[in-house]
């Protein structure tokens, strides 16, 4: 045995290892010594470490990785791959692929990185399952397993694997009748996400005359949510006839609506003190924050080692947030999205679905999208109109 006059030093200072009296190099995780390798030999120790490290930190036995078999980061790390190419076609949005590589990288954490994906069982769902479901609502968890199923699909479809995975009843999705019991503890515990018309009125009142109560009167309005604010283009707002009318960002569909004298007036305020854009695509939105950024945008960040992170920076919902805590409004399930809840449910009212789909910005379900191709400005206003009414009468 060597003594510590012999042993050598790091090869560098963060190098992960020790060297051991016995002539290897250890590391102590979870309360255990394991060894990796001989002093002469540091970086066959290092890679001995990262290709087991994953496993000995979440606790798992370390699985055969000499085999030269897929692992789940393979799996996870090509499914990614393929959904940043989707990223940068436009076909999906930067928050799904950030949720997809957050999941992901939890997942593959929980199970083992290094772990082979021939080697995983359902009992492995299962009791990652269970463990998502103590702290996930339903639709959070049936997020958190479209994203694993879609990874290890993608690796069978591309041939990464020789077999599907089986993921036994372990990774089921919430049914609907879950989804449906959820939501009704949440509203018997919370109330329903809708506003009252009293609630309504104070929040248009109380709102500064700014750009706030331009975005309340639009959500009210035509379902306008925080992204549809953010993203509304100068050109989509006719003041003479007083129509918004653009395809929405989120959907693509076309979207027009019919716009109230009080939310005409509001946008005209916002375009008169629009602060300075921050950029040639903000100088084509109505609204800007103070630093002249949308309102809604998300910042990415890509560390030393590669690892890109998003962070989405939501204004509106920060300063409506902070309007409802002053007025004592705020409670669970309530926020900025919930005008839109509240317009589709009093428009609803009218009777006339084609035309609220127009108005939101929803594709028109069924045969009736084929030829439904026309929607005319007077059931448009109708149904804004009902919605005036409902808000503003005595």
């Amino acid at each position: 045995m060597a003594n510590a006059k012999t042993r050598p030093k790091k090869p560098y200072p963060s190098f992960p290892l020790t060297p051991h009296a016995n002539g290897q190099y250890c590391k102590k995780i979870r309360g255990k010594v394991h060894f990796f390798g001989v002093w002469a030999e540091s970086q066959a120790a290092l890679d001995r470490y990262h290709a087991v490290s994953a496993d000995l930190h979440a606790g798992h036995q370390p699985r055969n990785l000499s085999r030269g078999e897929p692992t789940v980061k393979d799996a996870c790390n090509a499914f990614l791959n393929w959904q940043k190419d989707k990223l940068d076609a436009g076909e999906i949005g930067l928050r799904w692929f950030e949720d997809c590589r957050s999941i992901l990288t939890e997942f593959a954490k929980a199970v083992g990185k290094g772990c082979v994906v021939d080697d995983l069982q359902a009992t492995d769902f299962q009791g990652y399952r269970a463990k998502l479901a103590k702290r996930l609502g339903v639709h959070a968890l049936r997020r958190h397993i479209t994203a694993i199923k879609g990874a290890f699909k993608y690796a069978y479809d591309m041939d990464l694997i020789e077999r599907p995975v089986r993921f036994g009843r372990g990774l089921d999705a919430p049914t609907v009748a879950q989804a449906r019991r959820a939501k009704q503890k949440a509203e018997a515990a919370n109330g329903k996400r809708l506003f009252t018309k009293d609630e309504l009125v104070r929040l248009v009142a109380e709102a500064d005359e700014g750009d706030l109560k331009a975005a309340i009167l639009l959500g009210i309005n035509g379902g306008f949510g925080n992204t549809d604010c953010s993203t509304l283009p100068r050109s989509a707002v006719d003041f003479g006839t007083g129509v918004i009318s653009y395809a929405r960002p989120k959907t693509g569909v076309q979207r027009v609506v019919p716009v109230w004298p009080e939310t005409v007036q509001a946008l005209q305020r916002v375009l008169a003190h629009r602060p300075t854009p921050g950029g040639e695509e903000a100088a084509k939105l109505v609204f800007l924050t103070p630093r002249g950024n949308p309102l809604v945008r998300q910042v990415t960040k890509t560390n030393d080692e590669g690892v890109t992170t998003v962070t989405n920076i939501d204004a509106l919902h920060a300063r409506f947030a902070s309007l409802l805590k002053s007025l004592g409004l705020k409670r669970p399930g309530i926020g900025f999205y919930t005008l839109r809840h509240t317009f589709r449910t009093w428009a609803d009212e009218s009777h006339d679905q084609h035309a609220i789909h127009r108005i939101m910005g929803h594709a028109i379900p069924g045969m009736s999208g084929i030829y439904v191709q026309e929607i005319g400005l007077d059931r448009l206003r109708a149904v804004v109109g009902h919605v005036r009414e409902k808000l503003f009468s005595q």
